[in-house]
């Protein structure tokens, strides 16, 4: 590969790379409708901005108290944020971007974006802008955290107890729980990748050698869309590998291969380089990876 081409492709990373981080910009964007202190309750001088920003007005849900229900507007908020982050990406507002819905973890897989579904698990935490489902029933999204307390973003926090529903940001009142999420939905998979349901590609598949920071680390792309990695060298490169230190979840569009591991969280893009059997990438846009297949 000519020192031209390569400096082309690093380029196209560092393109790709800026615009998955944009949509977290993007979405801080879409979000500033909701103030940083205060709140925005379904009654009272706030209750038109509600119902835009939710889809449900105070009339919608004091119905369904008088008949004993407990009805809030969490999706119908996370709903309309997955809309305008979409209109935000590409201009458009076309489905299957409804996302205010509670079976996220097996709705993804139906429409072919299962890779963005982030499990929720001891070692990873949400970023700023990330669709959470939480154990309860409820839904919101994700801001930033001070230290280990978790600032978010969501409607349903009243209720017929209150009188209304109330949709503003808030910070945990204890450290950071990854008990309480079921998991997540990582949105710059989810808007930057497309959905997966046609073949992969079988130069892919199997074994490949990634170096990374001079140190060798050992790959192993599954045809369930799933990657596995580890520090030991393989004695055998035709079986997957038995124990491993993580696995992820990866999407292929074209030439590009985008991996989000589950432990940290972090993305790594590939891309073929120049043959099937080697692709040049990047870790979390910032510091080079190479892959060789074994």
């Amino acid at each position: 590969m000519s020192a031209l081409h390569k400096e082309k492709m690093m380029a196209s990373f560092d393109d790709k790379a800026k615009g998955m981080a944009g949509i977290r910009d993007k979405a801080e964007e879409v979000l500033r409708v909701v103030p940083t202190a205060g709140q925005i309750t379904s009654n009272g001088k706030t209750a038109d901005t509600f119902t835009k920003l939710t889809g449900t007005s105070q009339e919608t849900m004091k119905k369904n108290w008088d008949a004993g229900g407990i009805m809030t507007a969490c999706n119908g908020f996370v709903g309309w944020y997955a809309r305008m982050l979409r209109s935000k990406v590409d201009g458009t507002m076309a489905p299957p971007d409804y996302l205010g819905r509670f079976d996220l973890e097996t709705f993804l897989p139906s429409i072919g974006m299962g890779h963005a579904w982030i499990k929720s698990t001891a070692d990873g935490r949400p970023k700023y802008g990330d669709i959470c489902r939480h154990t309860a029933f409820h839904v919101g999204v994700s801001l930033d955290f001070d230290g280990d307390y978790w600032n978010h973003v969501d409607a349903g926090q009243g209720g017929p107890k209150v009188g209304c529903d109330i949709l503003k940001r808030t910070r945990s009142a204890t450290p950071y729980d990854p008990t309480k999420l079921q998991g997540w939905i990582d949105i710059e998979l989810y808007y930057g990748t497309s959905p997966q349901s046609g073949r992969i590609p079988d130069w892919l598949i199997g074994w490949w050698e990634v170096t990374w920071r001079g140190q060798s680390y050992y790959y192993f792309f599954n045809l369930d869309r799933t990657a596995l990695y580890t520090q030991i060298r393989p004695k055998d490169t035709i079986v997957r590998p038995i124990a491993t230190d993580d696995k992820g979840t990866f999407a292929v569009q074209e030439s590009t291969v985008t991996i989000r591991w589950s432990k940290t969280g972090t993305m790594e893009v590939f891309e073929k380089a120049g043959t099937d059997n080697r692709m040049q990438g990047t870790w979390r846009g910032t510091e080079p990876l190479t892959a060789e297949e074994m």
